[in-house]
């Protein structure tokens, strides 16, 4: 009996089809799962970094602004829907100098313009946006309580394109100092 089944089992060379096929289903299977699992922990990272992108980039735009508001002896804002342009200025107390900075909305970007007695200095901050494109609703403005003289900043930075698109939003609360 022994050397019978031996027999067959010689005479047998290769795969048969069907052996065949269900090692490459397997295969492709196995390789689509590892394919999407690749590329979802792709998409996690560049979604996670987007998003810390986003947080750094507010943060760094609410200390400039709460610095220049909290400096700020006079402030003088617009009545429009978004505070905007809002006009902060102060004199030094030991030197007199004197220091003006308006922060204004232009083509959907936040806008610093400083100017003191040593020079002007513009910046942009391109990825503050003041209207969310998608949805029209106003992201970044500017509010200011006339009892406590408080200013409320409210600023929204994006990072991303497309589905990667993240948006950060965060609010700022500052009492200008009294003047002189």
């Amino acid at each position: 009996m022994m050397q019978r089944i031996r027999k067959i089992i010689k005479n047998q060379v290769g795969l048969t089809l069907i052996e065949l096929m269900i090692a490459l289903a397997i295969t492709g299977i196995v390789t689509g799962a590892s394919t999407m699992l690749v590329f979802q922990v792709f998409d996690g990272e560049a979604r996670s970094n987007n998003h810390m992108d986003a947080i750094s980039r507010v943060q760094n735009v609410g200390h400039q602004v709460s610095r220049d508001a909290g400096m700020a002896q006079r402030v003088e804002e617009t009545n429009d829907e978004d505070g905007f342009p809002l006009y902060l200025s102060w004199t030094e107390w030991e030197d007199n100098e004197t220091h003006e900075v308006v922060y204004s909305i232009e083509d959907n970007k936040l806008i610093r313009e400083y100017s003191s007695d040593e020079g002007d200095v513009t910046y942009t901050f391109e990825y503050i946006i003041s209207i969310d494109p998608d949805t029209g609703e106003l992201k970044t403005f500017c509010e200011r309580d006339p009892t406590t003289n408080q200013l409320t900043f409210t600023l929204t930075a994006t990072a991303g394109v497309g589905s990667q698109r993240i948006s950060e939003t965060r609010e700022y609360k500052t009492v200008p100092r009294p003047s002189l």
